[in-house]
């Protein structure tokens, strides 16, 4: 009659009856196998939520699936592993066929960069990261900051990319040519498009890069820029080089979005037509630096040509220009940007981008703080350089556009004579040099003349005479 009693004994305890400490240990293992595991053991009963919600342990290893999930699904997924896993060091991983969506993954976990353990991909590409190993991990002696993307549009095959110039280990996953994390702290992702605001938690980026592809297939347009640009609110930097290409669509099915960038202070736009989009839709109250680079086109731009807003009238010094189109387009940006946001802007470099007669006396006037200007290959005239040259009104007082200008630089700008120059830049020189109201106007330190065919030997005399070694051809 014993006998079931020792059978009864000799049964396994009910998992009821465990210690919380040898549970945990169990559901740390089925973590380790199955990454929802925790998802799964905090909804059987109420003791197993309480230890699964308590275990750190239980939520480093978080998985996005797409290939399973929405983009939607996956960021509730990422904010709950991430606050659970607290304070921990995570094993990221994302598994989805579309690079496109690596950003939009991702978005809810990049400020948290620093507690990532391990980084892995697998879909479209299979690539596997030590974080540990990078200067971003908070475990290093002196950690950077996760703050500065790179997006380039391509259309290749990414794996084949990835074996280029590979010697050795071309098989291993962490021996990527372009590593989605580097070793400078920079994030890199090659991408077919650019990923919508809506499918994005915003980012914490205060540097943003982006360069179009080539290939007509990769080219972006200024909606789907200003687009990300709205889910990138702390913004220090943005640079896009694009390629001169005119498929802009002419007009959109919504106005394009007028995005808000208050803490930006370099704009660099380069090899583009969609110049003036970019520049009539943002707000940029702390810009200092804006660099156009390589923004001249001999074509019509067609997406470019506006009506009503003041300014589109054609320029009535109808002086010379190859690019009067793009210069067009340049203008009228620049003043958009200027008219709505007033921003403080020291440093305005023209490489291969110019603008009307009309538009350079519009800018001139309305950038007060301005220190340095840089402008290369432009067909600017003798009437742009004079704008330059002190004028008393008439009342007495003087009047000096840019105020604060100390650096000049003027290279290959062949339509400007050496007279016009000598007769903008001497008095100016003169004046800035000898008033004591040093806040008010700043003295040239630094004026470069190079490669501008009609300044010749006597104007260079006359400019070192009065400026000294402040000048340099």
């Amino acid at each position: 009659m014993d006998f079931p009693a020792q059978t009864a004994q000799q049964r396994p305890a009910p998992i009821s009856n465990l210690p919380t400490e040898l549970v945990i240990a169990i559901f740390a293992q089925c973590a380790a196998d199955e990454p929802l595991a925790a998802l799964t053991t905090r909804s059987v009963c109420r003791r197993w939520m309480h230890i699964t919600n308590a275990s750190p342990v239980l939520w480093r290893w978080i998985m996005l699936d797409n290939t399973k999930m929405p983009i939607s699904c996956l960021h509730e997924q990422a904010a709950l592993y991430l606050e659970k896993s607290q304070p921990f060091s995570l094993d990221v991983e994302v598994r989805t066929h579309d690079p496109d969506r690596v950003l939009s993954i991702l978005s809810p976990l990049l400020p948290s960069v620093s507690r990532w353990r391990t980084f892995t991909t697998s879909g479209f590409r299979t690539e596997h990261l030590n974080m540990l190993d990078l200067p971003l991990s908070s475990q290093v002696v002196d950690p950077i900051p996760s703050d500065r993307l790179a997006l380039t549009i391509y259309e290749y095959d990414f794996d084949e990319l990835d074996e280029e110039g590979i010697e050795n280990d071309e098989e291993s996953p962490s021996s990527k040519r372009f590593p989605t994390f580097t070793q400078d702290g920079l994030m890199q992702i090659r991408i077919t498009a650019l990923p919508y605001s809506a499918q994005l938690v915003p980012l914490h980026f205060t540097h943003l890069t982006i360069t179009e592809g080539l290939l007509q297939a990769t080219h972006t347009n200024a909606a789907s820029i200003l687009d990300l640009l709205c889910a990138c609110p702390a913004l220090r930097a943005f640079i896009f080089e694009g390629w001169q290409h005119d498929d802009e669509p002419l007009s959109y099915d919504a106005p394009l979005p007028l995005v808000s960038l208050p803490h930006l202070e370099i704009l660099h736009i380069r090899t583009t037509c969609i110049t003036r989009r970019l520049l009539s839709r943002l707000w940029t109250p702390r810009l200092n630096t804006l660099i156009l680079a390589y923004l001249n086109v001999e074509f019509r731009v067609r997406s470019a040509e506006y009506s009503g807003d003041v300014g589109d009238s054609d320029d009535e010094a109808r002086d010379f220009s190859q690019s009067p189109w793009s210069d067009h387009a340049t203008g009228m940006g620049l003043r958009s940007l200027i008219t709505r946001s007033r921003p403080p802007l020291r440093v305005l470099e023209m490489d291969y981008s110019d603008m009307r007669t009309k538009d350079f006396h519009w800018v001139f006037d309305r950038l007060p703080e301005l220190e340095e200007f840089r402008i290369v290959a432009s067909d600017m005239s003798n009437k742009v350089i004079s704008l330059l040259r002190p004028a008393y009104r008439e009342d007495g007082s003087m009047k000096l556009r840019l105020p604060k200008l100390r650096k000049l630089h003027l290279d290959h700008c062949q339509r400007l004579s050496g007279d016009a120059v000598i007769a903008a830049l001497l008095p100016r020189a003169v004046f800035t040099d000898s008033t004591p109201d040093n806040h008010t106007y700043g003295k040239f330190s630094d004026v470069v003349i190079t490669a501008c065919d009609q300044v010749d030997g006597r104007h260079e005399s006359l400019l070192t005479r009065a400026l000294g070694p402040r000048f340099k051809c």
